[in-house]
């Protein structure tokens, strides 16, 4: 089988491999598809400290073909969503790194559902209550993902980037509205849209110290604050001074205005009690995969490239020179 791996700073090699057998508790999936990270990938592909051969890990799709000793929750034959999984022809998972994907569902959705249901576990975090105004900074694949599951379970959602490639993919999404900041209009925009209220949760996606300041900027009294993107890079220091005053100094938000800012990793694997919050991360994919069977949520608008296995180079390099253009990146191994 062919199986990619990341080399070096900005270097991608096909390995040619025998398919794995699954050992005990492990699902052996002739993978489908494979979905590109434009945050994990991409910054493993630009490292420049890697000495040694690394997975590309993402998401996945494919179909079950054995499982190890142990294995109740799939059978061979099954389509599911796979989480972790390498870009490779052939993967062997852990049983609870897949997940049965329900017909109408097609694997080409279904290979992009992870982010998706991480959203779900933000807006745990976020306590977001229904018709609550949700802001959603940066529309990335991350972003997007949040936004269109804010969508679903009831949202007023606002969407911000940018980028005029990306703000043109947010309109197609079919949410609340969508506005390009920076523009000459941009705030009066927001301001229409927020109304008196202003936000109650603000998902702040991009990774950027700049949308994390524009985060703070809309927040009013007890709003939410909800950290999806990861900052990589410490703030350059006029932006970090900025950012001090603008939560620290008085009257600061973070006090005055009783700012909440949290961290969104992913709901437990198993519920702990006394938690009474019974969401886990398996029940949030579950219930992502079965809303977009529904056709009520629409996994397939993420998708803004399809590509062969062999272009994983060129898309890992065209995101790390900032093109827009590519939100949802998958690679179609049926056809390879």
């Amino acid at each position: 089988m062919k199986h990619y791996y990341i080399t070096g700073y900005r270097q991608i090699e096909v390995a040619d491999e025998p398919s794995p057998n699954p050992a005990p508790g492990q699902v052996g999936v002739k993978i489908a598809y494979t979905a590109l990270s434009p945050g994990s990938n991409v910054s493993g592909y630009l490292n420049q400290k890697r000495q040694q051969r690394g997975e590309l890990l993402y998401m996945a799709s494919g179909v079950v073909q054995e499982v190890g000793d142990g294995v109740r929750s799939v059978a061979p034959g099954d389509a599911v969503a796979v989480l972790n999984c390498g870009h490779q022809a052939y993967a062997c998972v852990a049983e609870d790194a897949v997940h049965r994907v329900p017909s109408p569902l097609t694997l080409r959705e279904a290979s992009v559902s992870y982010l998706c249901s991480w959203s779900v576990s933000a807006l745990h975090l976020g306590q977001y209550a229904a018709a609550e105004t949700v802001v959603v900074v940066g529309q990335g694949l991350v972003g997007a993902s949040a936004a269109l599951v804010a969508n679903l379970m009831g949202a007023r959602v606002l969407a911000l980037d940018s980028a005029t490639e990306r703000v043109a993919f947010a309109q197609s999404l079919g949410l609340g509205a969508v506005v390009q900041v920076g523009t000459a209009n941009a705030a009066e925009q927001i301001a229409a849209f927020l109304g008196e209220t202003g936000p109650d949760l603000i998902l702040e996606t991009s990774g950027s110290w700049h949308g994390f300041r524009q985060a703070v900027e809309l927040a009013r009294d007890y709003t939410r604050l909800a950290i999806m993107g990861i900052y990589r890079q410490p703030p350059p220091p006029e932006l970090g001074l900025d950012l001090h005053q603008l939560l620290y100094s008085y009257p600061s938000k973070f006090h005055y205005q009783r700012l909440q800012i949290i961290g969104c990793g992913s709901d437990p694997d198993e519920v702990a009690y006394p938690n009474p919050r019974l969401a886990t991360r398996r029940r949030n994919y579950a219930y992502v995969l079965e809303q977009a069977a529904r056709a009520r949520l629409p996994l397939g608008k993420l998708i803004t490239h399809t590509l062969p296995p062999q272009e994983i180079g060129q898309a890992l390099a065209a995101l790390a020179e900032g093109n827009k253009q590519m939100v949802g990146v998958v690679f179609d191994w049926n056809n390879p």
